[in-house]
């Protein structure tokens, strides 16, 4: 992998995440349900990065996400979401993901102009209850559960493809060094130096031996806003969300996604090491996937910091939300990232059984 040319950085950098989200009122969301979906129900906003949901209380005891997405969102992308939601829906029902809903014409994803003009795509989900994982305590029992469902997320995964699946995606960590020109915003202290470092570890070093990991569609962002537990039982996992990041990429990532947010725990080794060995327990990894946790995990928390730094400055209106995960990436850099490589490594490997 390289970290591209200038024209690919000005794709993946003035593309999706430099554009603002829809502004539907309310009003208007319900109104487009109900001429399109035959659903009625009052419309509440959830907040979102960089596209427009609604939930909608119908009051029938069924609920329903109302997703719109960013008009320069390419629409091949949300019919690959919705595609795969539906694979996974065949090949694994009992997994807790929301189903794509058909609309009045029997498809499930519709292209409609909005008020403001633009078009964008919009389609439903069904409603997903639950509570936020990180509303909750974390516990060695959620460690492992995170790492288990992750794995049988990304089993279910395995044999999908879309002509989608291939988009370029700031987010895919693969494309770490195309962030370069985002550390400016960083300033100079600290987390922006040793964020500067990972990037030439990355490109240097972790980058060549990508190569021969195993790749396919991945969800690519199991953080704690993604994962819905019982109220009552707040150990059991009971909502899988956002497949807005979902990309073909290498399948590890996908684990040290996960990892990552596990990495500003007070024993941040200690609970990845939990994660990884319940993953490999139902999706087993290769010994140069695991070799490559530790260096795939930093790589998330660089990602994080430097492009929610970047997104809050361009939209302050929204910065709240952009940065919701920055603070504990900062963190984790300070608690994780400082490890020793070779003790981290040996630790995953042992999780493993590899030693």
């Amino acid at each position: 992998m390289t970290d591209g040319s200038a024209v690919d950085q000005d794709s993946l950098l003035a593309g999706l995440l430099a554009s603002a989200p829809p502004r539907l009122t309310p009003d208007q969301a319900q109104t487009l349900l109900h001429d399109h979906w035959g659903i009625d129900g009052s419309a509440h906003e959830i907040a979102c990065e960089r596209d427009q949901n609604f939930r909608i209380v119908t009051g029938t005891g069924q609920d329903y996400i109302l997703k719109i997405s960013n008009a320069v969102e390419d629409p091949l992308n949300t019919e690959f979401q919705t595609a795969a939601l539906r694979w996974v829906a065949r090949v694994d029902p009992e997994l807790p993901l929301p189903r794509a809903v058909a609309a009045l014409d029997g498809a499930f994803t519709q292209r409609l102009k909005l008020p403001s003009g633009r078009t964008s795509v919009v389609r439903v989900l069904s409603w997903l209850d639950g509570t936020p994982l990180h509303h909750v305590p974390m516990t060695a029992r959620m460690q492992s559960g995170i790492g288990a469902m992750t794995a049988r997320l990304g089993r279910a995964l395995e044999g999908f493809d879309h002509p989608g699946a291939r988009h370029e995606l700031l987010w895919d960590i693969q494309h770490l060094p195309r962030l370069r020109p985002l550390t400016e915003s960083l300033g100079e202290d600290a987390v922006a130096d040793a964020v500067r470092r990972e990037l030439d570890h990355f490109e240097a070093q972790v980058a060549p031996a990508l190569g021969g990991l195993r790749r396919q569609v991945i969800h690519n962002d199991m953080n704690h806003h993604n994962i819905l537990v019982d109220a009552s039982e707040q150990d059991r996992i009971t909502g899988i969300l956002d497949f807005g990041d979902m990309v073909n990429t290498y399948l590890a990532i996908d684990v040290a996604v996960a990892a990552s947010y596990l990495a500003s725990e007070d024993d941040p080794l200690d609970a990845i090491a939990r994660l990884v060995a319940s993953y490999h327990a139902v999706l087993p990894l290769e010994r140069e996937e695991v070799e490559l946790l530790r260096d795939l995990t930093v790589a998330r928390l660089v990602a994080s910091i430097t492009i929610t730094n970047w997104r809050a400055a361009r939209y302050p209106e929204n910065a709240a939300y952009i940065l919701r995960n920055n603070g504990p990436a900062r963190t984790a850099m300070a608690r994780f990232a400082t490890l020793p490589t070779q003790d981290v490594t040996r630790a995953l490997l042992s999780a493993c059984d590899m030693e």
